[in-house]
């Protein structure tokens, strides 16, 4: 157990350090995306509201309401950083953009580097606590740490990372409390914090909130009442505040994508370009969002083993039920409803908040297969594929010219080489 413990840690330490390695050489803004939710932190601190007219991060990812351009992205996040950008200001005098090379690493490792170390060391526990052996915990840990996008994820400004997280914790605080009888007033407040909080991140996250509360409420229902519901209201009004201030109404900017506050004079929407213009069929989106290009698959195959334990008989199979409808139902809710890939990205980081589940489920098939030696060296495999993925997007290449996740995947080149692909 002494050295399973010593083996955990390093693989916590050396997952933190490469993400954070990666951090210090990679540029701090790196897209679209991460700029469009840059503007409103900078626009918030210069005085100027939501409004990103005069921003210094160029975007695509911007509306236009009246004679004003906003960015895109729900307002909560920003907001938020917004003001831990105008602590750090208060106290070292730095400002955006003159500093942005310090201040966006530095909220960098507050909002993604640390929860992540987090969710590491809470994984390596619960493992431990239901009594997995060390090779399934190692294995399961390093797949974790190292083996999933949210690694290279870590590195810019985005919601899926802080919504898986978000998942994460609010699963951890429901384990505690409805399998391991745990009824302490904190795993009520965090599940409701965290389950709130996901959904103002992924609002796809939703149906995970309310089964979860459905659940305690059931089982505990004071409880869930006094603890839960605060601090999921508190996060609910934040973000309906929020946006309410920041569109004039109650419903996001993205659900506007056909209209014309997406599409006014010299908009790059009117004519969108490469991946942002693809319309494959939709049996082909569904193989690219499981298998190819931007597969969960395909990509990261260790998450074979994690979809093989949504049917996996033991005591947490209720939640690997629920991991299995809520993945099934997010895959076919993309391929019905978009043609969009998450634009030029390695993985498919609409799903990323579901990686929680996926990591729930990956020991109670690892536990089995390791032992048999065949099929332990395809675990290895599967394994190692995974690294590689997560290793390329850290890495960048030299056709994008955009090192980290907002880029290409190898296998999106290797099959735009091929001919299969023309984006």
């Amino acid at each position: 157990m002494h050295n399973q413990g010593s083996f955990t840690s390093l693989i916590v330490v050396v997952a933190i350090g490469l993400i954070f390695g990666s951090l210090l050489r990679l540029q701090p803004l790196s897209s679209a995306n991460d700029r469009s939710r840059w503007s409103t932190v900078w626009s918030l601190n210069a005085g100027q509201g939501y409004v990103i007219d005069e921003t210094p991060y160029p975007t695509i990812d911007k509306v236009k309401r009246g004679d004003h351009f906003y960015s895109s992205k729900p307002a909560l996040l920003p907001t938020l950083i917004a003001g831990l950008v105008w602590a750090i200001g208060l106290v070292t005098g730095m400002t955006l953009p003159d500093n942005q090379d310090f201040i966006v690493r530095f909220v960098l490792v507050l909002i993604n580097l640390v929860p992540f170390a987090g969710l590491l060391v809470l994984y390596s526990r619960l493992l431990q606590r239901l009594g997995y052996d060390t090779s399934t915990v190692l294995y399961c840990l390093c797949a974790a740490g190292l083996g999933t996008y949210l690694t290279a994820y870590s590195v810019t400004l985005n919601n899926h990372t802080l919504a898986a997280a978000a998942t994460f914790f609010a699963l951890y605080c429901f384990i505690r409390i409805a399998y391991e009888d745990q009824r302490h007033w904190k795993y009520f407040a965090i599940c409701g914090l965290c389950s709130a909080w996901a959904v103002a991140n992924e609002m796809l996250a939703l149906p995970l909130a309310l089964v979860l509360m459905g659940w305690l409420f059931r089982t505990s229902p004071k409880a869930t009442a006094a603890w839960f519901l605060p601090p999921a209201v508190l996060v609910g009004a934040g973000f309906l505040i929020t946006l309410y201030l920041s569109t004039g109404g109650l419903i996001p900017y993205y659900l506007y994508f056909d209209t014309p506050l997406y599409q006014y004079e010299g908009s790059y929407w009117n004519s969108p370009e490469g991946i942002d213009a693809a319309d494959d069929p939709k049996w082909f989106y569904l193989f690219n969002l499981v298998l190819g290009h931007h597969g969960v698959l395909s990509l990261t195959p260790v998450f074979v083993l994690s979809f093989a334990g949504f049917f996996v008989k033991d005591r947490l199979q209720g939640i690997y039920r629920l991991g299995g409808v809520l993945t099934l139902g997010m895959v076919l809710f993309y391929t019905l409803q978009t043609n969009n890939y998450g634009g030029n990205c390695q993985g498919a980081r609409w799903l990323f908040w579901l990686i929680p589940f996926w990591l729930l489920t990956l020991p109670a098939v690892v536990r089995q297969v390791l032992p048999i030696r065949g099929y332990r060296w395809i675990a290895y495999l599967l394994l190692i594929v995974s690294l590689s993925s997560v290793a390329f997007a850290w890495s960048g290449h030299r056709e994008d010219r955009r090192p980290g996740p907002w880029s290409s995947s190898w296998l999106h080149l290797a099959m735009r080489s091929a001919g299969w692909i023309d984006y």
